[in-house]
């Protein structure tokens, strides 16, 4: 295994993976601004950029990588959500290809943090992120 530090599109591919369920939706909009609010808070962030337009924000790494899950066949795109295919659990066997049990550890555990505020600003849509 070659010990590398992660990409950020890495570490944001892997933070919206590994705590995915199969066929859980994942309002891409959402996930930008659920992931700048995690920011501050999450130091495996620190590298990700935002672009903040008004109300709206936005990070080029957070599309790479959905893209990346999107290629590898992790997510599928349905109108404005992902979709998790049931691959998911998967990327845990990639990301571990290359990165510490240690890394991939801290990975999924922003992963179940970032899923959690998902599914809970899913459930009630009028709280904020």
């Amino acid at each position: 295994m070659v010990n590398r530090p992660p990409q950020v599109k890495e570490i944001v591919s892997g933070i919206l993976a590994l705590a995915a369920r199969k066929g859980e939706r994942i309002p891409l909009a959402k996930s930008h601004s659920i992931v700048y609010a995690m920011k501050s808070h999450e130091p495996i962030l620190s590298g990700l950029r935002f672009s903040l337009t008004g109300d709206v924000c936005y990070s080029r790494d957070i599309d790479q990588a959905i893209n990346i899950l999107i290629d590898g066949g992790f997510l599928k795109i349905e109108g404005q959500s992902a979709v998790v295919t049931g691959r998911a659990q998967q990327f845990w066997r990639y990301l571990g290809g290359f990165l510490t049990n240690s890394q991939v550890q801290d990975i999924h555990s922003v992963s179940l943090r970032f899923h959690d505020r998902l599914r809970r600003d899913v459930k009630n849509p009028s709280i904020s992120p």
